[in-house]
């Protein structure tokens, strides 16, 4: 008696899961169609992008649908960054459409320490798959539709320091005890971003001919977008023993010299340092 009734119940349930699939199978023509209409690209900046992915639904049959809810990932270069859901109550008329866009901000990396791996590369692509849920009627019940959608973005690039040169100005011989000179070091920062970038600070440091000329910092600098900033530092050498430097000085292809610099800029709520290094 009791292996009947399991049969019984066994075999109900699969009755009821085939009316299930075959509702599902009948009604698959009332299934609106979601078409990707556009991807862009906001903005983006060192720790991650502004995408906005624009769907159009459309209903196809004669009666009001709703469109419920949808839910989505988005993976950066393969690797899933973001996870989401939202709920939605958008009623879509008869034979009607709308458009609807998805607009996240999504990560490159976990880490401030993996952005400088990540940087290296010229562009990443930002990939979307989900699904629309819509609510038909209360035969069909609710339906899902998969949404794909993936856009190849530029990766940025972090800022650069380029040694310029250090220029002589003048020397002053009138105070044989304490004679003095003065130069001009120069170097560039370049910010090859649409975006500009806040530099607490950028500290630079040159040597030559076995002497510490100059060193010292910058402070709350701002590189502009796709700028190429001039820095221009003034370097006052006093005493006996810049008259044998001088000239070394002023002839640095015949004077070993090695010109430092670090860049500190903000990522993920934590400021690194960039370090520079000319020659190499």
């Amino acid at each position: 008696m009791r292996k009947s009734f399991k049969l019984f119940v066994i075999l109900l349930v699969l009755a009821q899961l085939t009316s299930c699939a075959l509702l599902q199978g009948r009604f698959s023509e009332y299934t609106p169609d979601v078409t990707l209409k556009d991807v862009r690209l906001r903005s983006f900046d060192f720790e991650g992008a502004d995408m906005e992915y624009t769907y159009t639904i459309k209903n196809k049959v004669g009666f009001g649908i709703t469109f419920s809810k949808v839910k989505f990932q988005i993976a950066v270069d393969g690797k899933r960054m973001v996870d989401a859901q939202n709920d939605k109550n958008i009623a879509i008329p008869a034979n009607g459409s709308t458009d609807f866009s998805i607009v996240q901000r999504v990560r490159y990396v976990e880490t401030a320490e993996a952005i400088f791996d990540f940087v290296k590369r010229d562009s990443v692509e930002l990939a979307l798959n989900g699904a629309v849920g819509v609510y038909i009627n209360e035969l069909v019940g609710s339906l899902e539709v998969p949404i794909t959608a993936s856009k190849v973005v530029p990766v940025p690039k972090l800022p650069s320091i380029v040694f310029g040169s250090l220029d002589f100005g003048r020397m002053n011989l009138s105070n044989p005890l304490n004679p003095q000179a003065q130069f001009t070091l120069r170097f560039n920062v370049k910010n090859s971003n649409p975006f500009p970038i806040n530099i607490p600070k950028i500290e630079y440091g040159f040597t030559a001919a076995g002497t510490n000329v100059v060193n010292g910092t910058k402070q709350n600098q701002v590189l502009a977008k796709e700028s190429n900033s001039a820095l221009a530092i003034p370097v006052n050498l006093s005493g006996g023993s810049i008259i044998d430097l001088v000239p070394k000085l002023r002839d640095l292809n015949s004077t070993d010299y090695r010109f430092t610099s670090a860049v500190e800029f903000a990522i993920m709520g934590k400021n690194v340092n960039l370090p520079f290094v000319y020659p190499k």
